[in-house]
């Protein structure tokens, strides 16, 4: 978000489930990038709830023609066989049906516009995680969400950019890797694929749909 509100004349649009979140996002912009967030309050824990996000974020800042889902967490528990059936249900809401009801919500209009749907996933994805099992197959399903998305609907340009690796963030940044990915380099290269549908990151693999960045020599200078 802040990538996108640094340079360039979009207005951004960053919802989130409260002010709170809003707040803290604005304490990190300068008076030029505030002025062009747009915040909406919601979420998409069902598809109604995703219908009427998409609508708020019509009627405050009209059409768009970008969609960033970067939807879910993290878990860990049990191995895959005891893990119960509503741990099972929980994640599976907050990890894959999100983006179901995200999709459903604003790629229609994405298509209308020619616009861009760019998910973000995770590392898990490609590599089975033990006792995060969920989050492994929540990614998993997420990667052939898009694929099916993309196939259905040609009119917009749907990708993923999967993130493989931890990430370095303000919160893991104590015990972070010197190889760790920086949450800065991947907010450069999804405004690079939002701006010219290209990046420069120098570890990335995997065609369209499906974009790999993997960790680099860059990366691990830092």
């Amino acid at each position: 978000m802040r990538a996108f509100l640094r340079d360039g004349d979009e207005r951004i649009v960053a919802t989130a489930r409260s002010d709170v979140r809003h707040a803290l996002l604005r304490e990190r912009l300068d008076k030029r990038a505030a002025a062009r967030l747009i915040p909406v309050i919601g979420d998409v824990s069902s598809a109604g709830n995703a219908r009427t996000l998409a609508a708020r974020v019509r009627e405050a800042a009209g059409d768009f023609d970008v969609a960033i889902p970067s939807l879910g967490g993290w878990w860990e528990g049990e191995p895959l066989l005891g893990v119960a059936q509503s741990t099972w249900e929980a994640i599976m809401r907050e990890m894959l049906e999100t983006h179901v009801f995200f999709a459903q919500a604003f790629v229609p209009q994405l298509i209308r516009r020619g616009g861009t749907y760019l998910a973000i996933g995770g590392g898990a994805a490609l590599t089975p995680i033990p006792n995060a099992g969920l989050v492994s197959i929540a990614a998993a399903a997420q990667v052939m969400l898009t694929r099916v998305l993309a196939r259905e609907n040609a009119g917009a340009d749907v990708l993923e950019l999967v993130v493989n690796g931890p990430v370095r963030t303000r919160d893991s940044a104590p015990f972070a890797g010197s190889d760790w990915i920086d949450a800065d380099d991947v907010a450069r290269v999804v405004t690079e694929l939002v701006r010219t549908g290209a990046t420069t990151w120098p570890a990335m693999r995997g065609r369209r749909p499906i974009l790999t960045m993997d960790r680099s020599a860059r990366s691990a200078r830092r």
